[in-house]
């Protein structure tokens, strides 16, 4: 039985990247140009706005391209049970398979993507040192978080479809809402209680931490990601189990 799970997740995303660059002309280099687009767009425009930030270019850069992989993420698994209905419907396995591959799919784009970006954030001047290493336990749980997010508007969006439609027209507004191109410290102290609500400010601040600064983690924010992400995660198992039954006659 885990043998069959093993192949059906790698023909699963073996699918997911079939699909996803199918006919497209530049392929995988599209998770490469995406965050670039956005970076060149933030440098032209905002790094006059933002000169108290040294290094411009690496501050947006270290919390720009998990951004990307967290809207992708969320994006594709807000629908992964609606795409895969007929698979859903003909094959007796189990259904959080497809949302599992998904995340799979997503963190390999991203990992492979961060390749060319480690050198692009070398040149900008990024500190390389034994505490980037911690970037990946970050993944983990960073992933993990997506994945429970992801799976709760899946979830739910088998039964209201209006669901995935929201997240995606709400998604542009948490990213202008979270501090990728810009400094928590500019907000005016009346407002900074918002954003501190906002679970993505921790996330990135660990980011900023490993790729800008170069420095070790800071424990208190570490413990409030892996807090956030359990409490997602388990409210997305909850979610998940009352509403997985329903899918069939639902699809």
């Amino acid at each position: 039985m885990e043998s069959t799970r093993r192949y059906l997740i790698y023909y699963l995303v073996y699918k997911n990247f079939q699909l996803k660059y199918k006919h497209s002309a530049l392929g995988f280099l599209w998770s490469f140009l995406h965050p670039l687009l956005y970076l060149l767009i933030f440098v032209l425009v905002f790094s006059k706005a933002f000169p108290s930030i040294a290094n411009y270019p690496l501050f947006v850069l270290s919390g720009l391209i998990f951004w990307v992989f967290f809207s992708n993420t969320t994006n594709q698994l807000s629908s992964v049970f609606i795409r895969n209905a007929s698979l859903i419907k003909s094959l007796n396995i189990p259904v959080n398979l497809y949302a599992f591959a998904e995340l799979v799919s997503e963190l390999m784009t991203s990992l492979l993507g961060l390749i060319p970006f480690m050198l692009l954030m070398g040149f900008f001047g990024m500190n390389v040192t034994w505490n980037l290493l911690w970037i990946i336990p970050f993944l983990v749980v960073y992933g993990a978080f997506a994945y429970s997010l992801g799976l709760i508007l899946g979830s739910l969006n088998v039964f209201l479809r209006d669901v995935a439609i929201l997240w995606n027209t709400i998604n542009p507004a948490i990213f202008y809402l979270s501090p990728i191109a810009y400094s928590i410290d500019i907000i005016p102290a009346r407002y900074k209680m918002v954003f501190l609500f906002n679970p993505f400010y921790y996330f990135f601040k660990i980011t900023r931490e490993i790729l800008y600064e170069g420095t070790f983690p800071d424990l208190h924010t570490s413990l409030l990601c892996i807090l956030f992400t359990s409490v997602f995660l388990l409210f997305a198992i909850w979610i998940f189990r009352k509403t997985h039954n329903g899918f069939i006659s639902n699809l």
